[in-house]
This record gives C-alpha cells, structure tokens and sequence, in this order.
C-alpha cells in the first residue's frame, strides 16, 4: 500500500496539472448555453459514476465527465447548478481546504438548490469505541487490527488519509459559515433534495448505528 505521503506528492501534482483544465471548462461552462439542462455535480465520484450528474474527480485513471482537483474551485458560473452531491470525499481535506471548496459549493448552487453530503460519522464511531463493538468497525481497511482501538484509529484516520473528522454539528457549523442558509440531517434513504430519487449509499445504513452523517444542505 503506498504510503500517505508520497499520495499527497502525486495530488500535490494532480491539483497542478489539473489547473489549466479548470480555466479551461470554467471559460466553457461560461459561453455553453445551458439550453434548460439543469446541472447536477457529483464531487469525488471516483469509481461510482453516475448518469445524470457531471462526474468530476482529481484521478484521470476513473470514469469521470470532468477531470479536476476541486481544490482548485469549481469551474461553474455563480447560481448555474441544481444539485451537488458528494460522498465520503470532504474528510480527506484540511479544514482550511474545506471552508474553501464548501464555499464554492454554495457559490455555484442556484438559490434553494441544494447539496447532499455524506461522510464518516464520527460520533457514531465514538459510541461503537466505547460499547467496545468490534463488530462494527471493518477489521482490515486499510490496515489489520484485532484490537478496537487500532479499528477506532482506521475509522477516523484511515492510515494518514483522512484529515477531518465530522459529527453533525461540525457540519452544520461549517456549511453555515460557506454560506448555506439550512442545514439538516438526514438519512439513508431519506432526503429533502432528491426526495424519492435519492441515490442509495449504504443501504444498510438504516437502522442500529449509521456508519455515515447524512447532510443536506441549501442556498
């Protein structure tokens, strides 16, 4: 498994080379009539592609629609999207990197669009840790641990690769800040946003202990 530092080095350079196809589309999406498409981001789809959505992703190996490192900001004309949506993605930035892509989320949404958000419940993980439950937490990603702690510790940091940590009040803390106006918690399954057409995460996830914080969050 390759180390944490040396995928930071090739982001580092992903986010670089990246750049130049952001001017790129953010000049296209400026000049594209939008001819009553409504425009639905998925952010972070790695290898879940999704129809009706554009696809963007900082890795050029997966199926995607726009190859970029959303670090860079989204290349969409202010109040042009209906929806993003993005799941287990946001944990792997640093607070400062959150607050700036949260921004641009809220930037690009048209007013009372809205973004799904999903993510490592952190609470959840806390309670599981202290009932010493075992059986919750997946015992071999990314590394092997018997013990609770060392599955705890791969939960929330995933091997150096995760850089925040999120409950629902964290969330709901930093997307009003980025300039959402209403925050909820949702649920698997359940949503305000896309209603009966919600996209299926972990179907599981619907009852005992989630695994995720589902959020939905609007202009």
């Amino acid at each position: 498994m390759l180390h944490q530092r040396y995928k930071d080095l090739v982001f580092a350079g992903i986010g670089i080379a990246s750049l130049p196809n952001y001017w790129v589309r953010k000049c296209f999406y400026a000049l594209r009539p939008s001819n009553g498409r409504p425009l639905h981001l998925h952010l972070g789809c790695g290898p879940k592609y999704l129809p009706g959505f554009v696809n963007i992703d900082a890795n050029p190996l997966q199926k995607l629609d726009l190859w970029l490192d959303v670090r860079c900001g989204l290349p969409f004309a202010s109040g042009s999207v209906e929806s993003v949506y993005s799941t287990h993605m946001f944990e792997h930035f640093y607070p400062d990197e959150l607050e700036n892509i949260l921004r641009e989320c809220a930037r690009v949404l048209k007013p009372g669009g809205g973004m799904r958000l999903i993510v490592p419940s952190l609470r959840s993980a806390i309670v599981a840790y202290e009932q010493n439950r075992h059986d919750w937490f997946d015992d071999s990603f990314p590394r092997h641990f018997d013990s609770v702690g060392g599955r705890f510790s791969n939960f929330v940091f995933c091997d150096g690769q995760h850089r925040t940590a999120f409950d629902f009040s964290y969330l709901d803390e930093v997307l009003h800040k980025a300039g959402f106006s209403v925050v909820e918690e949702s649920g698997e399954g359940r949503s305000r946003l896309y209603g009966d057409q919600v996209l299926p995460f972990e179907p599981e996830d619907t009852t005992g202990l989630p695994r995720s914080v589902y959020v939905e969050a609007f202009r």
